[in-house]
């Protein structure tokens, strides 16, 4: 439902932004929202910004984070809870050595990488200690990327204002230079092309930047900051769960111990799955 709810809202914006955009009259959209030289300012200034602030592995955050928006769902906790009181049945039944046949088998990284740690460490203080670290580790790389964004929403609109500053900089020389040149006779036509292009300059550039800002950088800074305590949650929670296999834990107790992490609705589906 994230990736679903992610473009009924692009196409929502994209249609209330080229409504706004279009002139009812003359049938066509204006052409004075698409500008060139404003769009260059301020993207370019805003990449080139963002260049300076991070290091350039990081700036793989920006693709990796546009495409985890449209391709990625939040992780299920149901699923974490089901994948953990099957491995509980598998050491009941099998013993613990049973479980190291199962990681190959598991798709998620996380419960791959704490099931291996759970087979190398025998004092579980060293198990949780690992897991804990791999789990911080994966939130700051998260908040990384998420602070990429939200800088970028912080740039776009500065260089707006710089534009804005450019464009009336272009509209006071056109008027001097206009003046000088009205004084011997000519120039009054190349003084108000000078000075549309200035304040056509200076309104768009702000209007990119608020765009860029609220309508880009800032909804995909908040879209991964969503998937992020996902995953984190999901991730606690197969911690949690590793640890009771370490405990040897019946799968009954299990259960009724990682149920806590969800909310009613998600522990009647859990229910139905389980049995």
């Amino acid at each position: 439902m994230s990736k679903l709810a992610t473009l009924i809202g692009v196409f929502l914006g994209l249609v209330i932004l080229i409504l706004s955009m279009f002139d009812f009259e003359k049938g066509h959209l204006l052409s004075a929202f698409f500008n060139l030289q404003g769009l260059l300012v301020v993207l370019g200034g805003t990449f080139a910004a963002t260049l300076i602030n991070y290091p350039l592995n990081q700036m793989g955050c920006f693709f990796r984070g546009f495409v985890k928006v449209f391709a990625s769902e939040p992780h299920s906790e149901n699923e974490a809870i089901e994948q953990i009181i099957y491995l509980s049945h598998i050491q009941q039944k099998k013993g613990v050595l049973a479980l190291e046949k199962e990681i190959d088998l598991i798709s998620d990284k996380f419960l791959r990488f704490a099931l291996s740690e759970m087979m190398v460490y025998r004092d579980i203080e060293h198990l949780s200690t690992s897991l804990e670290n791999h789990l911080n580790s994966m939130r700051l790389r998260h908040v990384g990327c998420q602070d990429v964004f939200n800088n970028m929403a912080s740039y776009a609109p500065a260089f707006g204002m710089m534009g804005t500053v450019m464009g009336l900089i272009i509209m006071m020389t056109a008027q001097v230079s206009g003046a000088q040149s009205s004084a011997s006779g000519d120039g009054s036509g190349d003084m108000l092309s000078s000075l549309l292009q200035g304040m056509g300059l200076a309104l768009v550039t702000t209007f990119y930047g608020v765009l860029l800002a609220n309508f880009v950088f800032i909804p995909v800074a908040g879209k991964l900051k969503v998937l992020s305590d996902a995953e984190a949650l999901k991730n606690e929670i197969l911690m949690f769960g590793i640890l009771g296999l370490k405990k040897e834990q019946s799968p009954l107790l299990l259960r009724e111990s990682l149920t806590a992490f969800v909310n009613e609705k998600n522990k009647q589906k859990l229910e139905i799955s389980l049995g």
